[in-house]
């Protein structure tokens, strides 16, 4: 105070405190700024501790201390940090900055001289079987061979004909994948070729691969597709003609569908241009036939013709069985009244109005009563014959004999009448099964 007393400043202060609070505030500062600029001396004399240090080339991270010590006790920058024991600690650092040098330092040159004897390698021809034995006795003269370890020469070697052997591995998987796309290509052109011949009408979804092959032998494309390791012709054959039939079955469906739900009749006499327009008129606009080829439409049509040819035969037949039974039942009354009323010289004239009235007559117009009577009539002429051969041998007896080969040949005659209409109704049954199998696929 006695120091600042006099001067004009210290009055700028009315108070004693505040003269006291602002002194102790510039001391504080100034003493910060000390330990500052001491704190900057400090390191920098630590900076220039450890440049003393790394301008030593004979240090290395296993030089110690004591050697330091001795190397450096009399040059200033040591004896500026006057503390040993951050002297020893700074050094410590230093040293374990240098191995981690030295360590990347070897790292790189073991890495360069493993790269040289790669190169070395690479120039020697190798292959995939070249043994490490025979390598090693070429080799070993060799400046990078010799610049390595023993282990690092194994294990450059060992990852080198890794290398040759995922390139020659590449390699092959590029031929394969090569081989692959052209069998595919060849494969791709039979396909093609399948479908011209479909399109020109060669085959159809029903054609088998015998009936086809001889058209296919000459192409190129049949031959190129024998030479290649994949699917056969024949097999590629009935792979086209799997969607063939799955395209079929698909059309099928809509031209079903369409004859189903409008009700299109097809007659015996409808052509296929009348089938055609039918199921074009189905929807009003046509286009319900818009992607269906005409092979398709034919093969329904013709579908459609054979169930019709089907039906009439199997009218036909029913119409058969019904007749024939009519005229078992008419011939039956006949026999009846044979030897009694009739026998087989009997006109005609005469049965037919002996029969007037008859329930067994009724059913048959007068022609098919004359031919069932016709038929009955020659069916017991050999019976006749028997008869009248007996009365000739027995000397006119009762002929007995006579009537009863007639009677075995009429049963016989009705056993195997019996037999025809059992094998009409097993036919009638198998037909039936036919369609219903047909109608739940």
């Amino acid at each position: 105070m006695k120091k600042i007393i006099n001067n004009p400043s210290y009055r700028i202060l009315a108070s004693i405190g505040e003269r006291k609070s602002t002194f102790h505030k510039w001391k504080e500062g100034l003493l910060e700024e000390r330990a500052e600029a001491e704190r900057k001396r400090q390191r920098q004399v630590k900076i220039e501790f450890v440049n003393l240090l790394k301008e030593c080339a004979e240090l290395t991270s296993r030089t110690r201390y004591s050697k330091v010590v001795e190397l450096f006790a009399k040059d200033s920058r040591w004896q500026a940090l006057d503390d040993d024991l951050e002297r020893e600690e700074l050094f410590e650092e230093y040293s374990l900055s240098l191995e981690r040098k030295e360590a990347a330092d070897r790292k790189k040159i073991r890495k360069e001289r493993m790269a040289d004897f790669k190169k070395l390698l690479e120039a020697s021809n190798l292959s995939v079987r070249s043994q490490w034995r025979r390598v090693q006795s070429q080799l070993e003269d060799e400046p990078s061979f010799r610049a390595l370890d023993k282990i690092d020469r194994l294990a450059v070697f060992e990852e080198f004909i890794r290398e040759l052997e995922l390139g020659q591995e590449q390699t092959k998987q590029k031929e394969r994948d090569a081989n692959r796309r052209e069998e595919r290509r060849k494969r791709d052109q039979y396909r093609a070729l399948l479908a011209a011949k479909h399109q020109e009408g060669a085959f159809h979804s029903k054609s088998r691969w015998k009936d086809v092959v001889d058209l296919l032998l000459p192409s190129s494309e049949y031959k190129a597709a024998c030479e290649q390791s994949g699917s056969t012709p024949a097999e590629l054959f009935e792979d086209f003609i799997e969607q063939l039939e799955e395209q079929a079955q698909a059309h099928r469906r809509v031209l079903r569908n369409a004859v189903s739900d409008h009700k299109i009749k097809l007659t015996a006499e409808s052509s296929i241009a009348d089938f055609e327009a039918a199921v074009r008129a189905s929807d009003g606009s046509g286009a319900i036939l818009d992607g269906i080829p005409q092979s398709a439409i034919k093969a329904y049509y013709d579908e459609l013709q054979e169930k019709i040819q089907r039906e009439k035969v199997e009218e036909d037949r029913r119409s058969e069985r019904r007749k024939r039974s009519l005229f078992e039942a008419f011939q039956g009354t006949l026999r009846g009244l044979m030897g009694a009323m009739l026998s087989a010289e009997t006109a005609w004239e005469e049965v037919r109005a002996l029969m007037v009235g008859k329930a067994t007559a009724e059913p048959l117009t007068e022609e098919q009563q004359k031919e069932a009577f016709e038929e009955l009539v020659q069916q017991l002429q050999p019976a006749s014959a028997g008869v009248e051969d007996g009365e000739a041998e027995g000397g006119g007896g009762e002929g007995g004999d006579g009537e009863e080969g007639g009677e075995k040949k009429k049963k016989k005659k009705d056993k195997h009448r019996h037999k025809d209409r059992h094998r009409d109704d097993e036919d009638e049954e198998d037909e039936d099964r036919r369609k219903k199998k047909k109608r739940s696929s």
